[in-house]
């Protein structure tokens, strides 16, 4: 089944409306929701108006860090028989763009709607913003419903008429988003290092149309959450926030997937099948969530990566040790690269580097392979007057015990992954000696920047660094860890994804205004940034020695520590997850 994490803590979802309204007193499971300052200080002044939950379907939020529990209070949102196992995860499209409340044919088509909520009234493009959150985060549950069809029973946002009319700020800002409940300190705010949550919601229902506001942020919330279930061979299509079954979609053995940064396609690698299924996820399509191509790969393909410049989907081959390159254009294999690989099983793409990181102007896929080796690929354009090899080009250094899961290290323009892993490394590369789990940070080093043009028959001929190297910035260990990791994940609070995708001459289609998968964003040459500035590292461990399964939370940036997610217990302590496995973020590849 699927779990999710509370990053805001400060919503009115489902859960325990049991509170001390005398605020002296703060038991653990009870409803965060009425800490909220906008809530506490100024509810039934906000439109709509905000009040403490009375049962558990708008009890509220039990704080950061938690499981979100449903109306029955359980953390499990959603189980057997309507999944049956859970596999790889991709967040796409935001719901809103075809479940919101809009007076028109295209938005509530009947009992309720709002003129104000039409899409032509948002400020920005496209649904809703990966960037912004909603107030509260999530609005609760209503009746009656916004619309009957399609079905919206959640309140819209805080509504953007809060500021300009009623001239109220948003209270709840950035601070302690744990307190010191057994000392009677509640948390006082959220956990991001900065606003992402503000009021800015539709106006007012029964506005006329030339009088309404404008608006960045409706229902319905969430986004198309796209799940393998393996044993049923399905993707399934999931609403990420009413955890419903919107769409299965049969494939001949789904096992990993990967979304185009324009949030137009999904790949999906079919092992026993040997072929990689292109599944349309683009809302507006008339074949929207239908298989529209089968490419054949090589044998056994497992990890699948689309490059978030959207020009290449690395796909990994493991039982012919092989990896295939299938061009983003033409959506067939262009290319079959062999060299130093052994049995590949996952990979990640970093985004070509024009105009930042190291200016080499290619784009480089990591690959993870059963026997710990790490290789890399360096993308073209080859041959003559080319500057990338358009292969694999060598391995690191070292090994890494028992790879599990490689992901992209945003942060880093030079190019970096982390690598979940059994043996830590210690900082010369070496096996420390200790069994256990780890994650580690590697990234490319070079003296040497801008563009190097291929010259002299011996480069042709062997792919190789080329004043690259790889090397180990940081691996966290089992001094830090609760057991072996199986997946990572990276907290999406504070990003600019609101932005357009970042683009070259080398990618394929028009770049998304909004909320696409490139993962920086900016001008080459003037300023590029990551597209997140993430503060934590989520580590997946299945077997925990804090029960059975947890998900460890690391600080990134202060000593890689693991961060006490539990202010009721002494210690370090990670959040209770049983049987977890796989995490999913925004960014995921």
């Amino acid at each position: 089944g699927i779990s999710v994490i509370d990053l805001n803590g400060f919503g009115q979802g489902t859960g325990d409306p049991t509170f001390d309204f005398t605020y002296t007193s703060f038991p653990k499971g009870n409803t965060n929701f009425p800490n909220n300052p906008n809530v506490k200080l100024q509810g039934t002044s906000v439109f709509p108006p905000l009040f403490p939950g009375t049962c558990t379907v708008d009890g509220g939020s039990q704080g950061v860090f938690t499981l979100t529990r449903d109306s029955s209070l359980a953390t499990l949102l959603l189980g057997p028989p309507l999944v049956t196992t859970v596999g790889d995860m991709m967040i796409g499209h935001s719901l809103d763009l075809v479940f919101n409340n809009a007076q028109s044919p295209a938005g509530c088509q009947s009992g309720g709607g709002n003129v104000c909520a039409l899409t032509g009234l948002k400020v920005q493009e496209g649904g809703n913003a990966v960037s912004l959150a909603p107030h509260p985060n999530p609005p609760p549950l209503t009746f009656p419903p916004l619309c009957i069809q399609p079905f919206i029973g959640v309140q819209e946002p805080t509504s953007v008429y809060t500021m300009t009319a009623l001239a109220l700020t948003n209270l709840l800002q950035p601070g302690n988003p744990l307190g010191n409940p057994l000392q009677g300190v509640p948390p006082s705010g959220i956990l991001a290092a900065s606003q992402n949550a503000f009021f800015v919601g539709p106006d007012r229902p029964g506005t006329p149309l030339n009088a309404c506001l404008t608006y960045q942020y409706r229902q319905q919330i969430g986004h198309f959450l796209y799940l393998v279930d393996r044993a049923r061979r399905e993707v399934v299509v999931i609403n990420s926030n009413r955890f419903t079954v919107l769409e299965r979609i049969s494939l001949p053995d789904p096992v990993d997937l990967a979304m185009g940064p324009n949030l137009d396609f999904l790949a999906v690698s079919n092992q026993k099948a040997g072929a990689v299924s292109i599944v349309d996820i683009d809302p507006s399509s008339g074949t929207f969530h239908q298989v529209l191509k089968t490419v054949p790969v090589g044998q056994g393909p497992r990890g699948i990566a689309w490059d978030p410049g959207n020009e290449d989907i690395l796909v990994c081959n493991e039982l012919d040790d092989t990896l295939s390159v299938i061009s983003a254009k033409s959506l067939q294999v262009r290319k079959v690269a062999k060299a130093h690989l052994d049995r590949p099983f996952d990979v990640c793409i970093t985004q070509r580097q024009y105009g930042f990181g190291y200016n080499r102007n290619v784009y480089f896929g990591w690959i993870l392979n059963r026997n710990g080796d790490l290789t890399l690929f360096e993308s073209g354009p080859n041959g003559i007057n080319g500057w990338g090899y358009d292969d694999t080009i060598g391995v690191a250094p070292f090994k890494l015990e028992k790879p599990k899961r490689i992901a992209v290290d945003p942060s880093f323009l030079g190019g970096a992954v982390w690598i979940a892993h059994e043996n830590p490394l210690d900082p010369n590369g070496s096996p420390s000696g200790v069994v256990g789990g780890a994650v580690t940070n590697v990234r490319i080093d070079s003296a040497v920047t801008g563009v190097l043009p291929l010259t002299g028959f011996n480069f042709f001929i062997n792919p190789q660094f080329r004043d690259l190297t790889l090397q180990v910035k940081v691996s966290i260990g089992p001094d830090q860890l609760t057991g072996i990791p199986s997946d990572l994940a990276l907290d999406d609070q504070v990003n600019v994804g609101a932005a357009q995708n970042f683009f070259t001459s080398f990618s394929s289609g028009l770049p998304t205004k909004t909320s696409g998968k490139s993962s920086v964003r900016g001008v080459p040459f003037v300023s590029v940034t990551p597209a997140k500035s993430e503060r934590f590292l989520f580590v997946a461990v299945p077997s925990s020695s804090e029960g059975p399964g947890a998900v460890d939370v690391i600080a990134l940036g202060t000593g890689y520590l693991r961060y006490d997610t539990d202010p009721y217990l002494s210690g370090v302590q990670s959040i209770p997850a049983p049987g977890a496995t796989v995490l999913a973020d925004y960014w995921r590849q």
